[in-house]
């Protein structure tokens, strides 16, 4: 993994940058970020440059023997630990990492921004919790222990410490005195989730989340998307550049455009309008429907800014602040409130196999109601037909 590789952060590529040139890396890491903040690619490529034998002023240099083997993460004195579940050949209490080190390789060669959802149907986990277990703590001991391969420095990357566990104290003595030449870089998520003895030994150096005008950048610049469908998805995206290259894959909607068009079918009301845009819409994946639901959201909340103070567009786009302009007769700060509610609880009971078809129509009608200032026991009772439709 090369930095350069990495969208944006600088400062962070800096500071690791200067931990190797300077010649202090620091025996125990956390990098702290959420998901798709980049901290794991941003540890792969630190691997990369410590091993590296001709480092150029920026990053690995890609072509010396040691970086043809980190930067296919098959060096032997780089180890990598990560939760798992049972393999097909083994017990639960003896597999470990190295049972999956083919999956690993290959979803961060083919992408070093996957998710923890990803890892997961990887390994086929989706009903099993993963974990690092007791056996994978002592074989982390045992490797580390043992001198390395091209006598030069070990390194081990944990990813999803949170997963650890209280079998993770096994590993107190070898974070607080490692032996020579030895880095442990965990790769987290969640701080409150890691052993406070485990968090104590370890420095901290936390990732932000991309900014929206990064995220639009890199969309523009690394995916050639259009800059007003770029600024959209930027916004959906949430600084998470996991996300990002997700909504790539979904297709580049102009979800302003769509959001007006299902204001306007529920405001008209006509049955075949709605049920037209309802069966359109049940026929995207349910990744699809769940991003537009989540645009509309960070939409009406750019419009609830702007209703406040309309000379403030900035957090729009040409296009939104068309669409805005058209909204704000018709659509003021109650009921943005009320169709907000009915927009949560649509993504509630989508992502929870809710009834699609019968969920669009329920909360299109909902929405409808609001905009046409029907009873407000109207509107609740829609609302509450929608949330307590079955589960199937």
């Amino acid at each position: 993994m090369f930095f350069a590789d990495i969208p944006y952060k600088a400062a962070e590529k800096n500071r690791i940058l200067l931990q190797v040139t300077e010649d202090r890396i620091p025996h125990a890491q956390l990098f702290l970020g959420r998901e798709g903040s980049g901290n794991l690619a941003l540890a792969l490529a630190y691997a990369s440059f410590i091993y590296c034998l001709n480092r150029t002023e920026n990053d690995s240099c890609g072509a010396c023997p040691n970086c043809k083997l980190t930067h296919k993460l098959i060096h032997p004195d780089l180890h990598f630990s990560f939760p798992v579940v049972k393999s097909d050949v083994k017990k639960r209490e003896e597999t470990t990492s190295d049972d999956f080190l083919t999956q690993w390789r290959h979803i961060n060669l083919h992408s070093p921004f996957f998710t923890f959802h990803d890892w997961q149907q990887t390994i086929n986990a989706q009903s099993v919790k993963p974990n690092i277990n007791t056996k994978e703590c002592v074989d982390i001991i045992q490797k580390l222990s043992f001198q390395s391969f091209s006598d030069g420095p070990k390194v081990l990357i944990m990813w999803m410490p949170e997963y650890l566990g209280k079998e993770g104290n096994k590993l107190l003595k070898l974070i607080e005195e490692p032996t020579d030449d030895t880095y442990l870089i965990l790769v987290a998520q969640d701080q409150d989730k890691i052993l406070n003895t485990i968090l104590s030994r370890c420095q901290l150096m936390k990732f932000l989340p991309f900014s929206e005008e990064e995220i639009k950048k890199y969309l523009i610049e690394k995916h050639d998307i259009d800059e007003e469908i770029a600024q959209q998805l930027s916004r959906v995206a949430e600084g998470s550049i996991s996300k990002t290259l997700d909504l790539v894959k979904g297709g580049e909607k102009n979800n302003s455009a769509l959001l007006f068009d299902w204001l306007r079918v529920c405001y008209k009301g006509d049955a075949e309008e709605m049920m037209a845009f309802v069966n359109e819409t049940v026929s995207w994946s349910l990744d699809n429907q769940v991003r537009f639901l989540e645009y509309s959201l960070h939409f009406f909340e750019a419009y609830f800014s702007w209703m406040l103070s309309p000379d403030i567009t900035g957090q729009m786009t040409e296009t939104e602040a068309s669409v805005a302009s058209k909204m704000k007769a018709i659509i003021d700060r109650e009921k943005l409130e009320l169709i907000c509610k009915v927009i949560n609880n649509l993504i509630f009971y989508l992502n929870r196999n809710g009834n699609h078809k019968v969920n669009w129509t329920a909360d299109t009608i909902a929405i409808g109601d609001i905009l046409r200032n029907k009873t407000q026991s109207s509107t609740n009772s829609l609302i509450f037909a929608s949330e307590s439709l079955l589960i199937q």
